[in-house]
């Protein structure tokens, strides 16, 4: 079975946590890295899980597994801060903190077409100031109100369509070569999830703890997650990519292959 790398984030705790602690007996070797960049997966050249934006910019090497990811609707780990109530708000410039590509993704999808904040410039370089994204611990740390808002749910009502947040890809040759061990590693992951879902107030528990966080948002998080790659996630990615791709130098969902295994 060959090696995996995942994300490993609040957002990916039910594949990462499970092994990460143990409660699953893994036959793969995982590697849990706290960001993946296209560029890293790509130096490895291996399974990965990681952020769905950056994996669209493997596409000329990786093929993208449906039967792994991480999609959500109602309940994100992406989120934006403001300084005042969002309709108070024009000709901003939006603090990143050095969020990931695919939470940039989203907050230049919704920032101005649904939130109606004109913007001035993105600075991956700045942690504060009137408009803030966070991600991860961060946007789970406080309940939302009237200043702090999921960008997840924002590009849900906006647009009808789940945001998929992770998605699985492998090598094209490995896909060619070695398809029976990427199902053995597909039901592996199956596997870890399942044994996550089971034990979730333990997981839920552990998560508010450690990082501090506010348990009904870790809740929302969890419980609103779907775990494949179908046609209407595809659909929520492909827009995603349409609305925002050339800005961040992203190719469309047309050049991403996408096959499934079960």
């Amino acid at each position: 079975m060959p090696d995996c790398l995942i994300e490993q984030n609040l957002t990916t705790a039910v594949y990462s946590l499970p092994i990460a602690l143990g409660w699953l007996e893994a036959a793969a070797s995982y590697r849990l890295e706290e960001r993946l960049t296209a560029e890293r997966v790509r130096s490895r050249g291996m399974p990965a899980l990681l952020g769905a934006v950056e994996a669209a910019r493997l596409a000329d090497e990786f093929v993208v597994l449906a039967d792994v990811a991480l999609v959500s609707q109602h309940s994100s780990s992406v989120a934006m801060q403001t300084s005042e109530r969002p309709d108070a708000l024009d000709q901003v410039s939006v603090a990143l903190d050095d969020v990931s590509l695919t939470a940039e993704a989203l907050a230049r999808a919704t920032v101005t077409a649904f939130y109606g904040i004109s913007v001035t410039g993105w600075d991956r370089g700045v942690s504060v100031g009137p408009l803030v994204v966070l991600e991860d611990a961060a946007a789970l740390a406080q309940p939302l109100s009237e200043r702090f808002h999921d960008l997840g749910r924002a590009w849900f009502v906006l647009s009808s369509l789940p945001f998929p947040s992770h998605v699985l890809v492998v090598p094209r040759r490995m896909l060619a070569e070695q398809a029976e061990a990427l199902r053995h590693l597909v039901a592996e992951l199956h596997a870890a999830r399942e044994a996550a879902l089971a034990r979730r107030r333990e997981l839920v528990t552990q998560l508010a703890r450690e990082h501090m966080l506010n348990r009904e948002r870790v809740e929302a998080v969890l419980s609103d997650q779907s775990y494949r790659l179908t046609q209407r996630a595809r659909s929520g990615w492909r827009e995603l990519l349409h609305r925002t791709g050339r800005d961040l130098g992203v190719p469309s969902l047309d050049r991403v292959e996408i096959a499934a295994l079960s």
